[in-house]
């Protein structure tokens, strides 16, 4: 039995290595094909959605699972029900792979924009280009938070270069919190056992 994921680029590593670790506990074994949006689709709900229905198109496959938080598209409920996926109950990719406590502890004394290794891989794309914000409008942007978290998978490797890079045109103190795949894996466990139950009752 074949199992197929649309997911968003920016997890690309992370979800890999985790379905490494899984793959012998899955019933689709490594029966998994995935195709992964390119992140800066975000910026853009045009793009998002085309991006999303045109992936799901191409799936023969009897299950999909969308790897989209439920707040990445105000209408991803209404233009993906028709493909009867299963989805994350998560809003947002920081969600995903951050602890619900541990971010309502860190929320307490700061405010923060938190920011995963893909995404700092894939800044410029993001943010200068996607959303055409110069220096100035990126640090009007930012000028809200305290600070930057950089959360740490211990997936990606990034270098003092990469996080003065996106200092320079923020202009906020970016730290580096190291939160590990522990959440990431359990939502995804959570989600495939979702689909497992899905095809089994079919």
């Amino acid at each position: 039995m074949e199992l197929y994921i649309v997911a968003c680029g920016v997890f690309q590593p992370e979800l890999e290595q985790v379905l490494e670790q899984i793959s012998g506990e899955l019933i689709f074994g490594k029966d998994i094909k995935i195709t992964y949006l390119p992140p800066a689709l975000h910026v853009d709900y045009n793009k998002l959605r085309k991006g999303i229905t045109d992936a799901l198109d191409e799936v023969t496959q009897e299950k999909v699972l969308l790897l989209f938080g439920s707040m990445c598209h105000p209408e991803l409920d209404e233009f993906t029900k028709q493909y009867h996926v299963v989805r994350l109950l998560q809003g947002n990719c920081i969600e995903l792979i951050l602890d619900k406590k541990r971010k309502e502890e860190i929320e307490k004394s700061a405010r923060v924009f938190y920011l995963t290794p893909g995404w700092l891989k894939n800044w410029q794309d993001i943010f200068k280009r996607g959303q055409g914000w110069d220096e100035i409008d990126a640090r009007q942007n930012f000028g809200f938070y305290d600070k930057i978290l950089l959360l740490d998978t211990g997936v990606f490797d990034f270098n003092d270069e990469d996080l003065l890079e996106f200092f320079e045109y923020t202009q906020v103190p970016i730290e580096i919190v190291y939160v590990g795949l522990t959440t990431f894996k359990q939502n995804v466990v959570e989600a495939l056992e979702k689909v497992s139950a899905t095809v089994k009752s079919l």
